[in-house]
This record gives structure tokens, C-alpha cells and sequence, in this order.
């Protein structure tokens, strides 16, 4: 056997005994489901628009009440040369209550529409937590890419040090020339350089990261990819397009939806501003004079909206705006939805075929390939430009199908995202 197969033998065997401490430091790795719910611990987003809504809530109650009785206190009829109530007749001590009722159905259409504005307030902070979930994983398998990509080169690099050790060898015993030292040499330079250039792009995902899960984004990181069982199955069943029903329940349409209902009574607040509105008043006026009887008295008051051209008609037609607004928006946000949820399906679908063209045959194929012109290097029927160029293919092909695991992953968390409210949805974490 030659040196160099006996070297990679026993660094083989090196690497098999260590596998199982660096298991151990993967169970204390953060995971993505630990990396979800740090996120959502720390990210004020879904909070403050939950906050917002809570707000919108308080405020319907409050819009749908009668305005607050006003106490009228007073006198009449006094005398300014001696200002004494007892004596003219018609001098009296009032009191009084008015109370404006609400201006048709007013108060009940303004609750309804607080109460549909508060609801589509909280399934827009539901729909953040969806946003959030899916620009963490989908930032977080980015860095488990990256660092696997670099745990690959880092194996390989390994190899072709192996492989400048043998070199070394069979100089000195001038079975090849210094230019093949050197271009084994050469290999393992550039292999650093990549190496280095995928640190700086860990590092600075570890930096998007850092603003949901701050000092944590630096800790080790599981590379594991997650197990998504149900969500797979889902895409398997599914033919493209994807119909928009599989969208029905998603948080953003049921705040659109509560937006456009709002509208709707917005319009029919505006209507009821063509109607009076009515008061009631009540006073009694007390007489100190002898023989006077006391005073009461009632009557009923109430606008007449008589000039509406630059009242009333401008906010009906504001009304009506943003109720087609509204109806506009919900659509186009269903197009948008409906549209990226065929993306990510059809971006799954594609890398999960890749993914099983590379298990089934390319990895395997790339590896034999190598180890072929390996051979043919130590038996000297092939050199050593080769043999690199074979170990490189076989490098691509694995960080290839490491990047096309990740990909597939991230277009899952996308799913997820456009699903969490479908019939076929899977869990929002696991």
C-alpha cells in the first residue's frame, strides 16, 4: 500500500474515533427551534403591533358609547340693580340636563369598525411572528451552509496536506519533479483562500443574525438540517401551479380581510352623517318669590345637515376610496402570496430532484473519479494537474449538494411561511 493511502487510513480512523465527543458538543449547539424562540423573545416587532391593535380595541369600545350628559347650572331673570332672587317673578335658579344621542347608527358602526381595525391588528402581529420565523430560519440555515461548506473544505484541505507530505516523499526519492510538490502545494493555498472567504461571509451572517438573537447568533451552531415531515409530504402531493385556496386562513389575508370589512363600515359611518342628530334637554327653574310656582321644561333638539357638498359628500367619497383601496390592496396582496407561494413550491420541488440526482449518482461519481486518477498518480499514468482537478470536481460536487440541502430547507421555511395558515400547514416549529 502506498504511504499516502496508509496516511488517509489512519487519518480515517482518527476521525471515526472523534465522532463521538463531537456529538457531545452538538447537543449543546443551537438549534433552529431554540434559534425561533430566542427570536421571538427578543424581537419587539409582533409585540408592538399587538400592543397597537390592544390599543384599537379600547378605542371601538369607547366610539361606541353616547357622549356624556351635560349639566347646565344657572339663573334667570336677575335683577342687575339689586341681583336679590326674590324679587321680580320671573328670577329663577336653574338646572338642567342634556344628553346628545348618537347620529343614527353611528355609535354601533364605529364600534364594529374599531373592533374590525383591533382585529386586523392582531392578525397582523400573527403574520409577524410568521415573518420572523421565516427570516430566521432562513438566515440561520444560511450560516449551517456556510459552516458546513467551510467543515467540507476544511476535510479536504486535510486530504491535499496528505497529499504535499506524499509529494515530499517521493521527491526525495526524485520519483517526481518540484513542480509537482508545488502544485500540490498551490492547492492547499487557494483552498485557504477559500476557506477564509467563506469565515468573513459566517461572520457576517452571524451578524444579521445577532438582530433577533443578539449575543447568541455567535454561539456554536447546530448544522443539522430541521425535520420537516409533514410539510414534505405536502409538497410531494402538490402539482404546480398551487392553487390560492391552500392561502385561505394566512394571517395577512385575514387582516386585509378585517381592513376591507372595516372600510365597508366606514362608508356606512359616512352615510349617517346625511342624518340629524337629536338631544334631549330637561331643566327646572326654581322661584323664590311668594306664590310663584316653579318652572320646568323639556325639548328635543336637532342638526339639520342641510350643506353637504363640502361636508358630508367629501368624507363619503373619502370613504368609498379607501374601501376600494382596501379591496385593491387585499388583491394585490393575494397575488403577492399566491405568486410566492408557487415560487418557493416550484424552487423545493427543483432542488429536491437535484438533491436526489446528486445522492443517487453525481457525489459518488465525483469521489470515484478522484480516487481513480489517485491511483493513476501513484502508478504514474496520470499527473498531478489531474489528480487535483479530480479532488477539486469532487469538492464542488460535495459543497454542491450541501448548498442544494440548504437550499431545499430555506425553500421549505418559506412554505412554511405562506402555509401556516392553510389546511396543509405544518406546525409552525418543531
Amino acid at each position: 500500500m502506498y504511504p499516502l493511502f496508509r496516511t488517509l487510513g489512519l487519518v480515517a480512523a482518527l476521525l471515526a474515533a472523534s465522532e463521538a465527543p463531537l456529538a457531545d458538543q452538538t447537543r449543546s449547539a443551537l438549534d433552529l427551534q431554540q434559534a425561533l424562540d430566542l427570536a421571538l423573545q427578543q424581537d419587539p416587532g409582533p409585540a408592538s403591533v399587538r400592543q397597537e391593535a390592544e390599543a384599537r380595541q379600547a378605542e371601538a369600545i369607547a366610539a361606541g358609547e353616547w357622549d356624556d350628559p351635560v349639566l347646565k347650572l344657572g339663573a334667570a331673570n336677575v335683577p342687575v340693580d339689586s341681583f336679590a332672587f326674590d324679587e321680580q317673578p320671573m328670577t329663577q335658579k336653574v338646572v338642567g340636563l342634556r344628553q346628545l344621542l348618537p347620529r343614527g347608527d353611528s355609535a354601533r358602526l364605529a364600534r364594529e369598525r374599531g373592533s374590525l381595525l383591533a382585529n386586523a391588528g392582531f392578525a397582523s402581529a400573527d403574520d409577524r411572528v410568521l415573518q420572523l420565523a421565516r427570516d430566521v430560519s432562513r438566515e440561520f440555515l444560511t450560516l449551517a451552509e456556510q459552516l458546513r461548506t467551510r467543515e467540507l473544505l476544511q476535510d479536504n484541505r486535510r486530504w491535499l496536506e496528505e497529499l504535499v507530505t506524499y509529494n515530499r516523499a517521493r521527491l526525495a526519492s526524485a520519483r517526481i519533479q518540484s513542480q509537482q510538490l508545488l502544485q500540490s502545494q498551490l492547492a492547499v493555498t487557494r483552498l485557504d483562500d477559500r476557506i477564509a472567504a467563506v469565515e468573513g461571509r459566517i461572520i457576517t451572517t452571524r451578524g444579521r443574525l445577532a438582530r433577533w438573537l443578539g449575543n447568541a447568533a455567535w454561539a456554536p451552531v447546530e448544522t443539522t438540517p430541521p425535520r420537516w415531515p409533514e410539510l414534505e409530504s405536502w409538497l410531494e402531493a402538490q402539482s404546480l401551479p398551487v392553487p390560492p385556496q391552500q392561502l385561505a386562513g394566512h394571517p395577512a389575508l385575514t387582516a386585509a380581510d378585517a381592513q376591507v370589512a372595516a372600510g365597508e363600515r366606514g362608508v356606512a359611518l359616512a352615510r349617517e352623517a346625511y342624518k340629524p342628530r337629536f338631544g334631549l334637554e330637561v331643566q327646572y327653574g326654581q322661584r323664590d318669590t311668594e306664590d310663584a310656582s316653579d318652572f320646568a321644561g323639556a325639548a328635543v333638539t336637532f342638526d339639520l345637515p342641510l350643506f353637504t357638498g363640502k361636508r358630508q359628500d367629501q368624507r363619503l367619497a373619502a370613504a368609498r376610496a379607501r374601501e376600494s383601496a382596501g379591496i385593491l390592496q387585499r388583491q394585490e396582496l393575494l397575488q403577492t402570496l399566491h405568486a410566492g407561494l408557487n415560487a418557493a413550491a416550484a424552487r423545493a420541488t427543483t432542488l429536491a430532484e437535484r438533491r436526489q440526482l446528486y445522492d443517487r449518482s453525481l457525489l459518488d461519481q465525483a469521489e470515484e473519479t478522484a480516487d481513480a486518477v489517485l491511483r493513476g498518480y501513484a502508478s504514474n499514468t496520470a499527473d498531478m494537474e489531474a489528480v487535483i482537478a479530480a479532488r477539486l470536481d469532487a469538492i464542488e460536487a460535495q459543497i454542491s449538494a450541501a448548498q442544494l440541502d440548504y437550499g431545499y430547507f430555506r425553500a421549505l421555511a418559506e412554505l412554511r411561511y405562506y402555509l401556516a395558515g392553510g389546511p396543509d400547514a405544518a406546525p409552525a416549529a418543531k
